[in-house]
Formats: structure tokens, sequence, C-alpha cells
């Protein structure tokens, strides 16, 4: 009897024991089937047959969910791009390249990043279509791969299309419908810069700095600019004279010359403004303005470019190529931009037996559909009859004086009217 139950017991023991080897075995094979490298592994297996049928929906949500597992998956990204691709969401394959490359450091994900997005480029400058979202495009390769050849001279490509006479003379001028190209190219130059001030890319330094100098100081006889973006262009021309490129500083010596005149030249705009003629006697005899008439007159003005009437705006700027090099002058053309408000300088020899005429003339704003009638003032300081002579039977000799006078132009022709004759402190002598 002891011995039958001691038997059963045995067996009892021997088959929980085979259970339990069994229970093992089979967690065991569920516990590899779950595994993240495993579902992985089916995931992309899975995401290969939709490819192959061309359901491109969900074999995105497949390699979709290999990524969840498996974040350094690079056969995921590769096909999740493919998958983008054939989509025609060009912009999201390109962004699953480029995140792949940060994340698993694969060099073949960011060549493919690279191809993907120059090829777009090709393809917008073949179509003729070549902006500064192109240049942008270039520069988004360089930024992850610097010393990417392709994509340098796809840049400076860019950089011979868009940098030409027509197209950049006005890049930094507004529109007169408030539109504004400005701050586009800057963003781009900025990038640019930045890449060109990088260390560790000795190999194509001297390429981005022409580059920088293609876009910066672009081969063409004039360049407008909008006043309101003087600072922002002022910060690139020096971060591009510390790259070497020349141009760059005498275009920021110009902007040096131009704030200095403006500076000098905003009070007398607001006594004008304030129709305080009287206050501008004294400016024509003062000793600044008379340097300012004498450097046009002698051909010495540095920088600044003028003859005859030299206008001062507060609205814009025209950067000038001349043999001696760059120089400015300030734009008065209501084509250009908006007039409110030009201030004339007579800067040529105008003498009146002998003395150097001193003259401003002020144009107030106006509305370019509504130019007539058209006002314009004049305030002169002349001669009439040289001190010290007598040119009649009297003792009283004539000497210098103001006058003040308006031009009004018409549609049929201009008017001069002379509103005060106002003479000088020392205006009459008697003779010795």
């Amino acid at each position: 009897m002891k011995r039958r139950r001691a038997r059963r017991r045995k067996k009892l023991l021997r088959h929980a024991a085979l259970f339990a080897v069994a229970i093992a075995a089979g967690a065991g094979a569920l516990i590899y089937w779950n595994l993240p490298g495993t579902k992985a592994g089916r995931g992309l297996a899975k995401a290969t047959k939709y490819m192959t049928a061309m359901d491109y929906v969900h074999a995105e949500e497949a390699y979709t969910e290999v990524l969840s597992l498996d974040e350094m998956s690079v056969q995921a990204y590769r096909g999740l791009a493919d998958d983008y691709a054939a989509q025609g969401r060009l912009a999201e394959a390109e962004e699953t390249l480029l995140k792949g490359y940060k994340a698993t450091g694969e060099e073949v994900l960011l060549q493919n990043y690279a191809a993907m997005v120059l090829n777009g480029v090709v393809d917008e400058m073949n179509e003729g279509e070549t902006d500064f979202g192109t240049v942008g495009r270039c520069l988004d390769v360089l930024e992850s791969a610097p010393g990417n050849a392709d994509a340098l001279e796809l840049l400076t490509a860019c950089a011979m299309r868009l940098m030409v006479e027509e197209e950049s003379s006005r890049m930094m001028l507004d529109g007169l419908d408030g539109s504004e190209s400005f701050g586009q190219y800057a963003q781009s130059v900025e990038r640019l810069l930045g890449l060109a001030e990088q260390n560790g890319i000795e190999e194509c330094q001297e390429e981005y700095r022409q580059a920088a100098e293609a876009f910066i100081v672009p081969d063409v006889s004039e360049i407008y600019m909008s006043l309101s973006h003087g600072e922002a262009y002022r910060s690139i021309l020096a971060r591009a004279g510390l790259l070497g490129i020349t141009e760059a500083e005498e275009l920021l010596l110009c902007l040096d010359k131009q704030a200095q005149v403006s500076e000098y030249f905003a009070p007398v705009f607001t006594e004008f403004e304030a129709e305080n003629y009287w206050a501008i006697r004294d400016v024509l005899t003062s000793g600044e303005y008379v340097s300012i008439r004498d450097a046009f007159i002698q051909n010495t003005m540095d920088y600044w470019y003028g003859d005859s009437y030299v206008p001062v705006t507060k609205e814009a700027i025209m950067f000038r190529r001349t043999q001696e090099g760059w120089k400015f002058s300030f734009v008065e053309n209501d084509m250009l931009a908006a007039p409110t408000g030009t201030i004339r300088i007579l800067a040529q020899t105008m003498k009146d037996l002998g003395v150097q005429r001193s003259s401003i003339e002020y144009v107030p704003p106006y509305e370019r559909a509504q130019y007539y009638p058209h006002t314009e003032y004049e305030i002169v300081y002349w001669n009439t009859r040289v001190s010290g002579i007598v040119t009649d039977n009297t003792n009283v000799v004539s000497r210098m004086n103001y006058r003040f006078a308006e031009k009004v132009y018409t549609e049929s022709g201009m008017e001069a009217n002379v509103i005060y004759d106002w003479g000088g402190a020392n205006e009459k002598r008697q003779k010795e």
C-alpha cells in the first residue's frame, strides 16, 4: 500500500515537472516573439510587403510603428522616406531622413537627405524658378554637411542667377505697395555668413567667402536700399568685411557717411516741416553746410555722390559703383520711394560777381497721384551787387541778402513767386 502511494506521488511529480517545462518553453517563445527587436523586424517585413503592393498608407503606419519600437532603425527611416516620396510628400521625406541622421549618426541617411534636397534644387533651377527659397534649400544641406561640394556649387549657381542687375539692384528696396524682399534676402545671407565663419571647414573656406561676396556685394552698377534696412545691412557688411570682402568695407563707409548726413539734416527737416523758414537762414551760412556745398563743387566729397542740386531724403539711398569705388546718393524718385520731403543742396559753381551763392530747396511731402499743383520752396543767400562797390549814384552799397521764394508747378508750366526778400544784418552800408 505504501509502495503504491509512493509510486503515484513520483508519477505526479514527474508530470508536474514536464508541465512546468512546457509552460516555461511556451513563455520563452512568447517573450521572444514580443521583444521590441523582434516586433520591429516583423514590422519592417510587413512594411516592405505594403510598399511592394504600393499600399503607401499602410506602409507608412508600419514604418511609424517600427520607429516607435526602435528609433535607431536606419532601414525604417529610409523606408518611411521612400514611402513619403512615393506619395509626393517630399518635405516630409526630407525631414525623415534628416531626423534619422540626427538620431543614428548614419552617413547614408545624410547622403540620401542631401541628394533628395539638391535634386529638388536642380528641378527648380531648370524650371526657371530660382529664388531665395532655392538658396535656403542649399543652405539646409550645408548646415548639416558643410563640406558638401554639390550644395556649394548649386549655391554659387543660385547667386549667378539671382544677383544680376535687374534682380538684385532693388532687392533691398521696399515696394510702393508695402511689399519687401529684404527679410528673406537678409535671412539667407546671415545663414551663409554663419557657415563662412565656422571653424573646421578650411578645405572649402574660400568657396564660402566667394559665395558670401556674390550675395552681399553683387556684380552690378547700382544697388537701391530702403533706409529702414540700413542697420541690418550694416551688420551684414561688418561681418563680410571680417571675411576679407573689401568692397563690403567700402559700402559700410558709405553707410557711415549717410548716417552722418542724415543726422545733420534731421533738424533742418524739422524746421522745414514746421514752416519755420526763418531758421534756415542760419543753416545756409553755417560752416558745416558751406563745407558740404564746397565739397561737391570742388569734387572732394567722400562716398556721397551728386551734382547740381543734390537731394537729401529720408526714404532710400542708391549705392553706385564708380571708378573711385562705391559711393551713394539719396533717392529722389517717386516711382521708387514715396516722397516724405526732400532737401536739395545747390552744389555747383554759381557766383554773383565773384561771390559763391548758397542755396537750399525744400520739397514738401506729396501724393504721387495728385502731383499738380506742386509747390517747392527755395531760400538763397546771394549777392546782388558786390560789397564795397557803388553801382549807382548814391552812397548806399548793397551787400549779401536772403531771398525766400516758392515755385509752383502746374501742368502748363512753373511760376516763381518771391515771398520774402529778407536782407541781412549788413544788407546796406554807407560808402566810406
